[in-house]
């Protein structure tokens, strides 16, 4: 939206549905007051100013930093470094006439474009006064975040400069490459050939470029023996299209970290389970398609992230027996008659029983094999034995306890449901509306028979 505007004749009502979009996606927590349009565009130009990274940003640092895999972090300090210390009267003049709501935004869209292609040289002048001054690239590290930053720096400057064919090259190159592209069609394989071929020292970019946009990156390996015309590693190793590989091991290390993030501070229950499954699913691809044990750096690369993950996986394994068991307690009452549901126990073991299905199958991957079945032994017994004792209890039970025992019975059903599957939660459905009827119909007819109240009151209070 932030792109269309900038084009001939915008629709009319892009502002209000931008302004709201960005509002949205910012989550402010306070109302503030409403922007007019000029801030606002000003506020924009930083976007639109580093738009031809797009392909190549992440959230993750990697622990090996590879060539066009650009943390988007480092943007901000790039942006201020630019504005305050290389280029402050091009940034103050841009800025001045974005703010301007006489200028047309194919005019701010065109500054930016100009603005952009002077800091490639800037941009490139200060990156070798870097290398021929330590006082220089100290200075420059202290603003960019070290040697990374600079290094990241770099990328940036060696993109914008490639912008010219960059762009259309990526233009052609579909929004989403599915693995029979990479793997069999020549569509992409010509593109891909002839721009490495014009521009060899760029392949990393281009690499990193199709990682993005592929729905299977695994089969980038694939994609490079194509390439290289070989599939075997120690080929490809030695070809210009090595970064197809560097830049997959680079996307697992990378979910390696999303998985470890959304265990330590998701409170999702599903994201854990998601991120393992993505990770497993490229491992798979990679060992799949390519003989690893021939390829020393590759191989080492893909087992040092296997072996983080199978350390978290196997603590998630061992604590799912105990995760299941409390979440599936009677909740109590309160001093004032409200149930207590722990939500929090609940999601535990709603994300400990997704991460026991997934591991399942990626028992090879997380190097799990002992502790997958001893934990899938217990879960289910578990989970059989106490779902099927609440559906039980439920239709003995009276008064409010009813309402605790139904809400115990739900979390089992759909615990049971995670595990077993649906066919399996039904037949507990149907168990849970007998139980329940039953239930009511024993408390009415003790509400019709005072003698049967009495006693049964008598009971309860043994």
């Amino acid at each position: 939206m932030e792109r269309a505007q900038f084009h001939k004749n915008p629709d009319p009502n892009l502002q209000v549905v931008l302004a709201a979009a960005l509002g949205l996606l910012r989550k402010q927590d306070e109302p503030k007051p409403e922007i007019d349009g000029g801030l606002q565009r000003r506020n924009q130009i930083q976007r639109m100013f580093f738009a031809p990274l797009e392909d190549f940003l992440i959230n993750e640092t990697l622990p090996i930093r590879q060539e066009a895999r650009i943390n988007r972090n480092v943007l901000d300090r790039v942006w201020k470094w630019l504005g305050r210390d290389l280029m402050p009267e091009d940034f103050q003049t841009v800025l001045e006439q974005a703010g301007n709501m006489q200028i047309s935004g194919e005019r701010v869209s065109a500054l930016v474009q100009a603005l952009r292609t002077r800091a490639v040289d800037a941009l490139g002048e200060a990156l070798h006064h870097s290398e021929v001054s330590d006082t220089q690239r100290r200075r420059m590290g202290i603003e960019l975040g070290g040697e990374r930053g600079i290094a990241e720096l770099r990328d940036i400057q060696k993109i914008f400069s490639a912008e010219r064919w960059l762009v259309p090259f990526l233009q052609k190159i579909p929004e989403r490459i599915n693995e029979q592209r990479l793997k069999r069609d020549k569509d992409v394989l010509r593109l891909v050939d002839k721009c490495s071929y014009r521009f060899p020292d760029h392949v990393s970019i281009i690499a990193a470029a199709l990682v993005e946009r592929s729905e299977a990156p695994a089969a980038l390996c694939s994609f490079a023996g194509r390439l290289a015309g070989d599939d075997d590693p120690k080929a490809i190793e030695k070809s210009q299209f090595a970064p197809f590989v560097d830049v997959v091991m680079s996307e697992a290390e990378r979910l390696q970290i999303l998985a470890l993030e959304h265990c330590n501070n998701n409170p999702d229950p599903v994201a854990f389970s998601q991120a393992l499954q993505e990770y497993h699913s490229l491992v798979r691809g990679v060992e799949r398609d390519m003989d690893l044990s021939v390829s020393g750096k590759w191989r080492k690369r893909l087992a040092e992230s296997k072996r983080s993950l199978s350390s978290v996986v196997t603590n998630e394994l061992n604590n799912a027996h105990g995760a299941v068991r409390r979440a599936l307690q009677v909740p109590k009452f309160d001093q004032d008659g409200k149930l207590q549901i722990d939500q929090e126990a609940i999601d535990d073991a709603v994300r400990t029983l997704r991460v026991v299905n997934m591991v399942r199958n990626a028992s090879e991957t997380f190097a799990v094999n002992e502790v997958g079945k001893r934990t899938r032994q217990a879960v289910e017994q578990t989970l059989e034995i106490v779902t099927r004792s609440q559906i039980s209890d439920l239709g003995k039970a009276r008064g409010r306890q009813l309402q605790a025992h139904l809400a115990a019975a739900d979390v089992a059903i759909m615990l049971s449901e995670i595990y077993f599957g649906s066919e399996y939660a039904n037949q507990l459905r149907r168990s849970r509306q007998a139980a329940v009827a039953k239930a009511r119909k024993l408390s009415t007819s003790e509400q019709g028979n005072p003698e049967r109240k009495l006693v049964a009151s008598a009971l309860g209070g043994r």
